[in-house]
Order: structure tokens, then C-alpha cells, then sequence
């Protein structure tokens, strides 16, 4: 086979270039620490390496949602915490409040402490978080949740919490909304004295049967010749019986208890079990108190609100801990998913590095091999062009 001297030439020449490409593309894997320095390099390993990057940057996205969930949370138990000391502080004015010797100058200054705590509880319930908003406003975006108006309290924000996705499929509330935490709290039956009631009669106990299903309320209870009658609020008679003072007596499954002596024609009302907000409740206590003159009959009714006033209040705190628990458990969830993600964009980012990154210790010897057939092919070319018979003349 006969070889031109030119064709062996354009040969090595093509054979020296790819020697150079190929040291050019060891040298910018080195100087990159990137094994792919473009798809073309592993067309499969690349495809592989996009639908990870894919994956990890949805972890990175879970990570960061975690982490404005996680703060909103922390904040919110932060308040709730105060809450509860608030109500706390409430229960030990009340039950002073409810000591025979308090006149009507102690009230007052109790009565006064308990504004001074109800104030607290509308800044707590008011708190912004990191986002400016109103902690406790739901999805709707305010800076305060709630007013104290004429007429009672106005709630700014809407009865719906945010669902943040922390996972696949997996998705946790960022915080309660004020209307959950603060006003739809259940009480039970309640018992109210009627202003106009002249004895010294005070409610000192009424519970409800588990079984039993009160019906056409609310009830009056009414006392007269020594004797006590319920009526419903239709106008029958429920129930009639003797009165003694500290004797519990039952209607309809319901039980209460006075203590002291009704005047004739003292009359109580029974409210039905409903749904009262935090607030209304410290401030009815609070309006007793002021409201206190320091007699008999006053002293009766303001015991009878000092006892649905500390039923309420313990009903408000053991809610007020279990939307604490809750926020508990979902700070548990977050931790619980992060370390998951954690574990995930490690395994992520180590393909990735297998996918992607150079072996140093590999490419190096692989640089000094292609650095010598360079150099091989070189003195070749350099060799061939020195075979000529001009250099035998």
C-alpha cells in the first residue's frame, strides 16, 4: 500500500489535534473539578444529572417552606404561652375576688388588674410575625386581628389557615386563626342572677348530666316562699321543689346549687351551652367587679359571676394548651420532615458528585498519558518531515 508523504502528514496532523482536544478537555475537567463539561461528554449521565438537579432544588424548596412554617409556629406557641399565663393570672384575681372579706374598694382595684391583663391578652392576640402581618389573621392579609369595639370585639381576619407543603403529600397549617384560638371557645351551661334580685342567694354549683339532653332554654329559675321553680322558656314548669341553702337539686339531668337566702322573687337565668370569645369573658368579670357596692345582695351576684367567670376561664385555658399541643405536634412534623430531606438532598448531591464531579487522581493520569502521545505524535510528524532524499545529495 502506497502512502503519500502528504497524506501521512494531513494524518498526523488530525492525529495531533484530537491528541490536543482530547488534553484540552482533560485540562478544563481539572481546572473545573466538572467531569461534564458539557452533555455531549455523557449524554445520559447529563439527562441523569437534570432530573436530579430537578429533585434536589424541590427539597431545597420543601427545606424553605419548612423554615417560614417552623418560624410562624414558634411564634405563635410563644403567644400562646403568654396567653395561658394571662389566664392564669386572671383565675388567682378571681378566686381573691371571690373572698368574703373583699369590699367594694378592693373590687375595684382588682377589677382593674384584670383590664391590665385583659390588655395583655389583645396585644398578644394582635402580634405580628416576621412577615408583618397579623399572627393570628388567618390568610387574609391584616395587620391587627382584632378591636375591641362599643359593642363588643370585631375580628379582622377569616376563619381559614394557610397549608404549607413540606413534602410530597404531605402539607401542615402555618398557624391558628384568631377565631380558633381566641373566640369560638365552648363553654357549658351558664347561670346568670338577675340584677334586680334583692337576696343573698349566689350560685355555688351546676353541672350538667352526661346523658342528659336539656331542652326548651334557656330556664328561669325562680325562688319564692321558700320554695324554687324552673321554668322553660317556653313558660312550663320543668321542675318545683324546696330550697336549701347548699343543697343541690336536679332538673332535666342539670344540677344546681345556691348557697345563702333568695329573696322572694329572685330570679336566675340558664343559658345553654354555646361558644364565647376569651375576651368578652375577662371583661364580664372585670364589669362585676367595678359594678360591686359592697352589699349583701351585690356581694350574691357578683359570687355568681366570679363562678361562671373561673368555669369559663379554666374552659379557655385547657383550650388555649390544647391548640399549644397542636402547634407541638406540628413543630414535630417539620423536624421530623427536615431531617428526612436532609438524609434525601445528601443521597442527591453524592450521585450528583458521581455523575458530575472529576476524579482528580484519575484525570491526572490521564492528563500525563495524553501530554506524552502528544508529545509521541509531535516528534512523528517531526521525524517524517525530515525523510527526504535531498538530505542523502
Amino acid at each position: 500500500m502506497r502512502i503519500s508523504t502528504a497524506g501521512f502528514q494531513n494524518r498526523t496532523l488530525d492525529l495531533i489535534q484530537q491528541k490536543q482536544a482530547d488534553l484540552a478537555r482533560t485540562q478544563e475537567q481539572l481546572a473545573s473539578g466538572q467531569r461534564l463539561t458539557s452533555s455531549a461528554d455523557d449524554p445520559a449521565a447529563a439527562a441523569r444529572g437534570v432530573a436530579l438537579d430537578s429533585a434536589l432544588e424541590q427539597v431545597t424548596r420543601y427545606q424553605s417552606n419548612i423554615q417560614r412554617v417552623r418560624e410562624r409556629l414558634v411564634g405563635e406557641e410563644a403567644a400562646l404561652d403568654e396567653v395561658t399565663d394571662v389566664l392564669n393570672n386572671v383565675r388567682q384575681l378571681a378566686v381573691q375576688a371571690g373572698g368574703s372579706a373583699i369590699d367594694a374598694s378592693a373590687a375595684q382595684a382588682i377589677a382593674g388588674q384584670i383590664r391590665s391583663q385583659l390588655a395583655d391578652l389583645y396585644g398578644i392576640a394582635n402580634r405580628q410575625g416576621a412577615d408583618g402581618q397579623a399572627l393570628f389573621g388567618g390568610t387574609r392579609a391584616v395587620d391587627q386581628a382584632f378591636s375591641a369595639t362599643g359593642t363588643g370585639i370585631t375580628y379582622h381576619g377569616n376563619g381559614q389557615s394557610r397549608d404549607v407543603r413540606i413534602g410530597p403529600g404531605h402539607s401542615v397549617a402555618d398557624g391558628d386563626t384568631g377565631r380558633a384560638v381566641f373566640m369560638d371557645i365552648p363553654v357549658g351551661v351558664t347561670v346568670q342572677a338577675d340584677p334586680t334580685n334583692t337576696g343573698t342567694a349566689a350560685l355555688t354549683g351546676v353541672s350538667v348530666d352526661a346523658t342528659a339532653t336539656p331542652s326548651d332554654l334557656p330556664w328561669t329559675v325562680q325562688f319564692a316562699g321558700g320554695d324554687w321553680t324552673v321554668t322553660g322558656d317556653s313558660g312550663a314548669v320543668l321542675g318545683t321543689g324546696s330550697y336549701a341553702s347548699d343543697e343541690a337539686f336536679v332538673v332535666n339531668g342539670v344540677s344546681l346549687q345556691f348557697a345563702n337566702a333568695p329573696a322572694d322573687g329572685d330570679r336566675f337565668t340558664l343559658q345553654p351551652a354555646g361558644q364565647q370569645d376569651v375576651f368578652s369573658r375577662l371583661d364580664q368579670i372585670a364589669t362585676a367587679l367595678e359594678g360591686f357596692d359592697g352589699s349583701s345582695a351585690g356581694r350574691a351576684q357578683l359570687t355568681t359571676v366570679l363562678y361562671a367567670g373561673l368555669e369559663q376561664v379554666e374552659t379557655a385555658t385547657d383550650h388555649i394548651i390544647d391548640t399549644r399541643a397542636s402547634v407541638g405536634n406540628r413543630l414535630q412534623s417539620l423536624d421530623r420532615a427536615e431531617s428526612s430531606h436532609e438524609g434525601v438532598a445528601v443521597e442527591l448531591m453524592s450521585t450528583l458528585s458521581e455523575l458530575r464531579d472529576v476524579d482528580i487522581a484519575e484525570a491526572a493520569s490521564r492528563l500525563s498519558l495524553q501530554i506524552t502521545a502528544l508529545e509521541a505524535a509531535q516528534q512523528t510528524l517531526v521525524r517524517v518531515q525530515g525523510l527526504s532524499l535531498f538530505r542523502l545529495l
